[in-house]
């Protein structure tokens, strides 16, 4: 329901408008000098529209509706003068902001025509200021959905050049096990391509020695360091020992204050037969994904094959040998 608010210090004047309005759907508040309408603003009457006599003792209608308008910005606010009174209501216009003034003696028809588009100029106001504000959070919104947007092209992006790189390195690995090679030059080339494709900060391949189940060695490292305290060294060859027995990757992060280094253990086994373990480390801040780390197994999985084939192909050397010595003592 709109709120009226009429000041004048007449109280006929008041008792008139008030009869004028009494068959409106209004709030009608009156006031019968500047200083009581302010304080009914304080109080907490909210205006929609202000109607204000100018010419009043005390406070001007020009002076009440400027500090008027400081308490209640939104409402619309109007003056009611004489035709001597022409300049002091442009006055008011000027210091008050006002929507309009009116000659007295005024229309009864026209005053009420007058309020009433005052109170639809203030709802067009106030619905342009939702509008507005509605647009405001919907560019808001709009601009959060285009980062995100923006960031998950990125990481969308970012997640198939990984995969890219991934099955280029798994491919070259694969070209790579269709000729028997050393088996340390099998290695490197395989920690090559896993700190390339991961951009890890380094890896290893530890592998069981050949005599004993329980002895580790490593073989081939890249970028991977000797900064390990005995303490550290020891519990990453205990974390690589259990992990080729479980066949199930392990992480190992050491104390924080000590070393920020996180190592990933993944088995190099093929079947039952157990080889080794392939070892990455990357900072404890930005550990592997679970995507990076299925890559790792993959590489893992195809070094256990190169590592079969490898030792497949001594063994028949050897035996080609013991063939020689055989047919030679034959001879």
């Amino acid at each position: 329901m709109p709120t009226i608010l009429f000041v004048d210090d007449e109280l006929n004047i008041l008792k008139t408008l008030q009869r004028l309005f009494l068959d409106e759907d209004y709030d009608l508040h009156t006031a019968n000098s500047g200083q009581e309408a302010l304080d009914l603003i304080d109080s907490g009457v909210q205006p929609t529209v202000i109607v204000s006599d100018q010419r009043m003792p005390e406070m001007s209608g020009a002076e009440f509706l400027a500090r008027a308008k400081e308490k209640a910005p939104d409402s619309i606010r109007m003056v009611l003068t004489g035709y001597a009174d022409i300049n002091a209501a442009i006055k008011a216009i000027n210091l008050g902001g006002i929507y309009r003034y009116i000659m007295k003696p005024w229309n009864d028809e026209d005053l009420k025509l007058t309020v009433s588009d005052a109170i639809a100029h203030f709802n067009l106001v106030l619905e342009n200021r939702k509008l507005n504000d509605e647009i405001v959070q919907k560019n808001k919104k709009l601009a959060e959905l285009n980062k995100l947007l923006e960031e998950k092209v990125k990481e969308r992006t970012w997640e198939l050049l990984q995969k890219v790189r991934e099955l280029e390195g798994r491919d070259i690995i694969q070209q790579y096990l269709l000729k028997v090679h050393p088996l340390e030059e099998l290695l490197q080339t395989v920690l090559e391509i896993v700190i390339n494709v991961t951009k890890v900060k380094g890896a290893a391949i530890y592998m069981i020695h050949d005599n004993d189940e329980h002895g580790l060695e490593k073989k081939a490292t890249h970028g991977f360091g000797d900064e390990l305290t005995g303490l550290q060294d020891a519990l990453l060859v205990q974390t690589i020992k259990k992990t080729i027995d479980s066949g199930e990757p392990e992480s190992c992060r050491f104390d924080e204050k000590e070393n920020k280094s996180l190592f990933w253990v993944t088995p190099i086994n093929k079947g039952n037969k157990k080889f080794g373990a392939l070892v990455v480390k990357c900072s404890s801040d930005n550990p592997l994904s679970s995507e990076m780390s299925h890559t790792i197994t993959g590489f893992a999985v195809q070094t256990a094959i190169g590592i079969n084939d490898s030792r497949m192909h001594d063994n028949l050397d050897d035996i080609g040998a013991s063939l020689d010595d055989v047919l030679m003592e034959l001879n």
